[in-house]
């Protein structure tokens, strides 16, 4: 008789721990956000920083999103990491426009891409992690 999976669909992705990952990872670009935003504050490195800090930001959360989205179940590694930076694109564009009264600027298309390629590179990273046999 067939093992029951549990908190998984048909197509037999982990849809509750995807979910939260994205959610996580949502929290915690906006986490480094701020920081960054104290971090200028007090420093005042201008105006030049931010696409970088944003960008490098969003790869970071969506890596640590898919990563641990994929880190107990190996199995479809790409599409479980593409699906959980899809899902934290869509939070954290939601949250975006409504922090800033629906304007949103053009590098906003380049830290949706890094969220979705960190998360998928994530992904694969904790696919690829072999765990070690102890005796």
């Amino acid at each position: 008789m067939p093992e029951k999976r549990k908190n998984q669909n048909v197509s037999g992705m982990p849809l509750k721990r995807i979910g939260v990952c994205s959610i996580v990872g949502a929290g915690l670009f906006f986490l480094e956000l701020i920081g960054f935003s104290l971090l200028e504050l007090k420093m005042d490195f201008g105006t030049g920083l931010y696409l970088p800090v944003g960008i490098a930001s969003a790869f970071l959360s969506g890596f640590i999103a898919g990563f641990v989205a994929v880190i107990k179940d190996k199995k479809k590694a790409a599409p479980i990491g593409a699906l959980t930076g899809a899902i934290e694109v869509a939070i954290s564009d939601i949250f975006l426009v409504l922090i800033n009264n629906g304007e949103v600027g053009k590098s906003l298309i380049f830290m949706n891409l890094s969220v979705v390629a960190g998360s998928v590179i994530g992904a694969v990273a904790a696919a690829g992690i072999k765990r070690k046999i102890r005796y």
